[in-house]
């Protein structure tokens, strides 16, 4: 993406207070620091050094040693010595940030790393603007959370009634779930099925019942060794393509736009799920990679016309 002046002015702002509290570092280390380049860094500094408080002599210039690219530091600062202060906006974003994160943060040491981010916010916004905002409804929090966070540290089996959005069906599986994530505000576990021990994904808002089982070490050792891999895909699809980004957004690693045609990248665990997937779809998709799975689903296209035939 293009960066704007405003852009560089916010970085050039930041960039004086970040020196003088860090002298020493190289522009190098300073480019990685603001995810930019040395030479945008070195054009930033050239800026800032003909920047100064109203006199227009060199008494009132900011002054930055820069000229030894492995050593750069503030020798007079002037009045940008302190970071700038948060504003509304900032603040705002920082808090429902926080908040979100303590709600679905599930290792111990996460949320007391969170608390005290919001105990340093609260010091530096007020605790009357961090208590004015407030969070309704803004994580609903499945009432089966517990019962699976306690399978996957405990090692169960799982048994649950599930809502499929593929198939439109509900079925009931019994599955091994080993990890709980959230991407785009929903929760999924990824889980072995018991039968096959393929790895599958499970979208807990869908999960209508789940009964804990028993504890299984054998298979938590077999789950740690599991051979699946994930399989990249890459697919093409006319306008419709932007319902499948909606329906399986979870699987979607990456997504371009072009003419109204959209090109998706996605990561899948079970070939056999992204085949009936992609077969059911009632538009056009055209897998351009890998070719085998392709051909796979080629071969299914003509079957299925065959018994039409």
């Amino acid at each position: 993406m293009k960066e704007t002046a405003l852009d560089r002015v916010s970085r050039a702002l930041n960039l004086i207070p970040f020196i003088a509290a860090n002298p020493g570092l190289s522009i190098l280390q300073i480019a990685e620091r603001f995810d930019s380049t040395p030479a945008q860094i070195s054009k930033d500094l050239t800026l800032l050094h003909m920047c100064g408080l109203p006199g227009y002599t060199h008494l009132e210039l900011l002054d930055i040693d820069y000229e030894d690219p492995e050593y750069v530091s503030v020798l007079d600062p002037q009045v940008l010595d302190h970071p700038r202060s948060l504003s509304q906006t900032e603040a705002l974003t920082l808090v429902l940030g926080l908040e979100l994160l303590s709600e679905i943060a599930k290792d111990p040491n996460e949320r007391e790393g969170i608390a005290k981010l919001q105990e340093r916010l609260s010091k530096i916004i007020g605790d009357d603007f961090a208590r004015a905002i407030t969070i309704a409804d803004g994580v609903v929090e499945s009432p089966i959370m517990k019962d699976l966070e306690k399978a996957i540290s405990d090692s169960r089996f799982i048994q649950i009634t599930y809502n499929s959005a593929s198939s439109d069906t509900v079925t009931t599986r019994t599955v091994f779930p080993t990890d709980l994530f959230f991407k785009d505000g929903i929760g999924y576990i990824q889980a072995l099925m018991k039968d096959s021990v393929e790895v599958r994904t499970f979208r807990i808002d869908r999960i209508i019942e789940l009964a804990l089982g028993e504890p299984d070490p054998t298979f938590a050792e077999l789950s740690h060794s599991s051979s699946n891999e994930d399989i990249e895909i890459e697919i093409e699809m006319g306008e419709d393509g932007i319902f499948f980004l909606e329906k399986h957004n979870e699987i979607v690693t990456s997504s371009k736009e072009v003419t109204g045609a959209f090109f998706l990248n996605l990561k899948v665990n079970s070939s056999d799920w992204i085949k009936r997937v992609i077969s059911s779809w009632p538009g056009r998709i055209t897998v351009i990679k890998p070719v085998d799975l392709a051909k796979e689903i080629e071969d299914i296209a003509r079957a299925t016309l065959q018994n039409y035939s």
